[in-house]
C-alpha cells in the first residue's frame, strides 16, 4: 500500500463513519474499474433473467387462475398449479442459490478494492469462503422469513442487523455464528449510518430490477462498493483512496 506523495493512492484514515464519503469513493472506484465489475455483476444478472424466464409460466397459470370461471377451469387450474409448482420452486431455488454464489464475485472484488487491489473476474472463484458464504446466506434468509412470519417487525430487524454478515464472512471467513454476531455488533454501534446504508441499497437494489435488471450491470457494482466501504469503516479500517 503507499503512502500519500509516493505517486500511488492515498489511504483514507477511520474516522466517523460516513456514507457520504462511501458513495464518493464508490463512484471514483467504478470509474477506474468498470470492466471487471461489470463483467462479474453481469454473471448475476444472467442468472437472474434464467430465474425469471424459468418460473415464468408458472407465474402465468398463478395469474391465469386467480378466478377461475368454472368448475372445469377450476379443476385445470389445480392440475397445473400442481404439476409446474414444485418444478418452479425447485428450480427458482436452484438458480437463486447459484445468484448467490455468484455474487460472491462482486462482493470479494468491492473488499479487494477497499484495500486498493484491482478487481478481476478471477473473484468470482478464488473465495475460500464459498461453503460458510452459501451458509451464512442461508440462514440469513431463514431468519428473516421466520421473523417476516412474526409481525414482519422482526424480519426488518433481520436484515437490519445482519446486512453485514456476508462481508465478514468473505473477509475474515468465521463461521455463521460469528459473523452474524459480528454484524449485529457492529451495526449495534453504528445505527445511524446503518440504518441510511439499509436505505441506500434498497433503492439502488430497486432500481436495479427496473428495465429487465439491465441496470444490476451497474447498480450491483456500486451497492457492494458502497457497503463494503461503509463495512471498513464500522470496523475502524483504513480504506485505500481511488
Amino acid at each position: 500500500m503507499s503512502m500519500p506523495g509516493e505517486g500511488g493512492p492515498a489511504s483514507m484514515p477511520p474516522g466517523r463513519p460516513s456514507v457520504g464519503a462511501a458513495i464518493s469513493w464508490s463512484f471514483a472506484t467504478f470509474r477506474r474499474y468498470p470492466v471487471p465489475f461489470i463483467a462479474l455483476a453481469a454473471v448475476v444478472a444472467v442468472i437472474q433473467m434464467i430465474q425469471q424466464v424459468a418460473t415464468g409460466p408458472i407465474q402465468n397459470i398463478m395469474i391465469d387462475c386467480t378466478n377461475p370461471q368454472s368448475p372445469g377451469q377450476q379443476a385445470a387450474c389445480e392440475a397445473a398449479l400442481g404439476a409446474g409448482s414444485l418444478l418452479a420452486i425447485t428450480t427458482a431455488v436452484g438458480v437463486g442459490l447459484l445468484a448467490t454464489v455468484a455474487t460472491i464475485g462482486v462482493y470479494q472484488a468491492a473488499l479487494r478494492a477497499t484495500t486498493g487491489q484491482a478487481p478481476a473476474f478471477s473473484d468470482l472463484h478464488t473465495s475460500q469462503y464459498i461453503a460458510q458464504y452459501v451458509l451464512v446466506t442461508l440462514a440469513t434468509l431463514g431468519l428473516t422469513v421466520v421473523g417476516l412470519l412474526l409481525c414482519c417487525v422482526p424480519g426488518l430487524l433481520v436484515v437490519f442487523f445482519l446486512q453485514l454478515a456476508p462481508f465478514y464472512v468473505l473477509d475474515r471467513g468465521p463461521g455463521v455464528r460469528a459473523s452474524i454476531t459480528a454484524s449485529a455488533r457492529a451495526i449495534r454501534a453504528n445505527v445511524g449510518p446503518a440504518l441510511v446504508l439499509l436505505l441506500f441499497t434498497f433503492l439502488v437494489t430497486a432500481l436495479g430490477g427496473t428495465l429487465y435488471g439491465v441496470l444490476t450491470l451497474l447498480t450491483l457494482p456500486f451497492a457492494a462498493l458502497v457497503t463494503a466501504h461503509m463495512y471498513r469503516q464500522f470496523n475502524g479500517q483504513a480504506v485505500v483512496s481511488s
